[in-house]
């Protein structure tokens, strides 16, 4: 069972890549220095239909307080969602790790409820956006 509390994130003279590891089947994603866990957080990945990309990817842009709107990804359920904190885009269609504010605590670790995204709470999010930068490796398996 992950944590709930993230911890420090380790300085510069740690030794190790900083990568982060989705596991859809688990619904974790974990912040890895090396081969090391570093923290583990339960996620909301992508439904049926919106599955979130398995792969090897690299964070691409980095919006510290984005708006998301339906539109953008194509989808035909309508929404506008203001202040989705700490969003990385690991695809240049869309797909990124950010907060997820609008779904309950018992989604995360247990449902798939987003179009494609890797959703966290609060902490979780804040914490990823502290461990990775532009270029950070994300492994979605």
């Amino acid at each position: 069972m992950p944590d709930p509390n993230p911890p420090a994130i380790p300085g510069p003279d740690v030794a190790g890549e900083r990568w982060i590891d989705v596991d859809i089947g688990r619904q974790t994603a974990t912040a890895m220095v090396g081969e090391r866990a570093l923290y583990t957080a339960y996620v909301t990945t992508g439904k049926d239909g919106w599955e979130t990309p398995l792969g090897t990817f690299h964070i691409i842009s980095r919006v510290a307080d984005e708006t998301m709107t339906s539109a953008a990804i194509g989808a035909e359920e309508y929404y506008v969602l203001d202040h989705v904190l700490y969003t990385q885009y690991f695809t240049t269609r869309g797909h990124a790790l950010h907060l997820n504010y609008w779904r309950e605590n018992y989604y995360f670790g247990r449902i798939r409820s987003s179009h494609g995204c890797v959703g966290m709470r609060l902490a979780d999010a804040k914490f990823f956006w502290d461990f990775a930068t532009f270029g950070t490796r994300v492994v979605v398996r």
